[in-house]
């Protein structure tokens, strides 16, 4: 659980499992300041209705354990430590008021755990205050917590951007960064906004990733909105505070690229409190293993990697694309085989699981082209504002030789029993089993397909 100024969040999930899904998010809003005002705590408010509530859930969903943790709401109130003991005595939970550097630190380890090579400034507005934090590499560097949450800013008078500006220069200071990475509801909410204004093709928010050019064109656009803004927007209103934070930080920090994260604060909450578990794994790989059940610890990956990197153009990249794809493959035996090839890649687009923009793009096409020749059309549309030419062609080959994996050695891949020799542009397969002929000519249709391929790279 976690009590911000503006709300009460629970999160619960499944198991310990780094891998494990979410199976309960919720948040309520709520005036936690009006309650503490309150000369006597046990009063009907809204605030212990809902704590009551997430208690229920957490009982029906046989919850073990649970960490509470607060921040700049109680952390900065001189009665926080009353209400602490009063709802101890009352709903028998330990609330941990956190320090802003660790609400910082935490939020760091979340973010890094779902941007795994993040490299940049990290930067979560709350209510009631804005952690800025350093990261390299998986590493947390300098990090700061300021009093400049949307609400904070109002009660101090600073709804300026040169004020911002100033204090966060005279505070953290005024290092360039190549991405800033934004979190916070106030912010990710201008992240769902500009999906939606510019008709951008990938609805999960998270891994959301702005050219500064586009981000700079769009907050320009929704702070003077025309009439084809606002029917844009609608009804949906953007806090003005966090817009001036956002523009102060771009000046103070000129990032390249804008990317937003849901991973924040209480994926490092969680992090901190799983025991025997390494917190350097990479959740990507640990959420595709837990959610195609993939413990097959036989798969030869780099013997799949070895045939396939003389056949694509961008033989760098294709390691962790093609250990992910085979994991992906055992999806296939979950839907019924009449709706290929829309309803893996689907999965793979709307899954909760933290790929990259464009990991998921390809890794949809890989998963349409190892179960047919052809990925929808609406996937080709998406994938053109998302890849390049020259990547989908990879796919293209990646997903037709995953197709000939399969029709020679079954659908368990453990080491390939054949290989593909290269002559310019023609390919020859060399198998150690004579091959019945249906399962020959397919695989020689895929042989042309991964041919056309390569010939379209070159």
């Amino acid at each position: 659980m976690d009590i911000g100024y503006n709300a009460i969040r629970a999160v619960v999930y499944e198991n310990d499992n780094i891998g494990a899904p979410e199976i309960f998010n919720s948040n309520f809003k709520h005036d936690i300041l009006n309650l503490l005002a309150q000369e006597d705590f046990n009063v009907k408010h809204q605030t212990y209705l809902s704590i009551q509530y997430l208690l229920h859930i957490f009982k029906q969903l046989d919850v073990t354990n649970i960490r509470c943790v607060a921040t700049a709401v109680l952390r900065d109130h001189p009665r926080a430590k009353d209400f602490i003991h009063f709802v101890k005595d009352k709903y028998n939970f330990d609330i941990e008021i956190i320090t802003g550097a660790e609400e910082a630190r935490l939020t760091a380890l979340g973010l890094v755990a779902g941007i795994w090579h993040s490299n940049g400034i990290v930067a979560d507005l709350g209510g009631g205050s804005l952690e800025l934090v350093e990261v390299s590499n998986t590493q947390i560097g300098k990090l700061k917590s300021l009093q400049l949450g949307t609400k904070v800013i109002s009660k101090r008078n600073l709804e300026n951007k040169e004020s911002i500006i100033q204090i966060i220069k005279s505070k953290y200071g005024d290092h360039n960064y190549d991405n800033l990475y934004i979190i916070g509801g106030a912010l990710r909410f201008i992240g769902k906004v500009y999906i939606d204004f510019m008709n951008y093709p990938i609805k999960n928010l998270h891994n959301l990733e702005i050219s500064i050019e586009d981000f700079i064109y769009f907050l320009n656009k929704i702070k003077s909105p025309s009439e084809n803004t606002k029917n844009k927007i609608g009804k949906r209103k953007i806090n003005s505070n966090a817009i001036l934070v956002a523009e102060a930080m771009l000046e103070v920090f000129k990032p390249k690229n804008i990317i937003v994260s849901t991973y924040g604060l209480k994926e490092g909450v969680r992090l901190e409190s799983i025991s025997g578990f390494p917190k350097n794994q990479d959740i990507v790989f640990e959420k595709v293993k837990y959610t195609c059940n993939y413990y097959n610890e036989k798969t030869d990956f780099d013997s799949y990697i070895s045939i396939i990197s003389p056949l694509v153009s961008n033989k760098e990249e294709i390691s962790e694309i093609v250990q992910l794809s085979i994991m992906l493959l055992k999806l296939k035996y979950k839907f019924d085989k009449t709706l290929y090839p829309t309803a893996i890649s689907e999965f793979i687009l709307s899954s909760e699981i933290p790929f990259t923009h464009k990991k998921r793009i390809m890794l949809a096409l890989i998963l349409a082209y190892s179960s047919n020749f052809k990925p929808s059309q609406e996937l080709v549309k998406i994938s053109k504002k998302i890849i390049n030419k020259y990547e989908h062609n990879d796919c293209q080959i990646i997903g037709n030789f995953l197709s000939i994996a399969e029709e020679v050695d079954g659908p368990v891949f453990v080491k390939p029993t054949f290989s593909i020799k290269v002559q310019n542009y023609f390919l020859e397969i060399i198998s150690k089993e004579i091959l019945p002929r249906p399962i020959f000519e397919k695989i020689c249709n895929r042989l042309k397909s991964i041919a056309y391929s390569r010939k379209m790279n070159s």
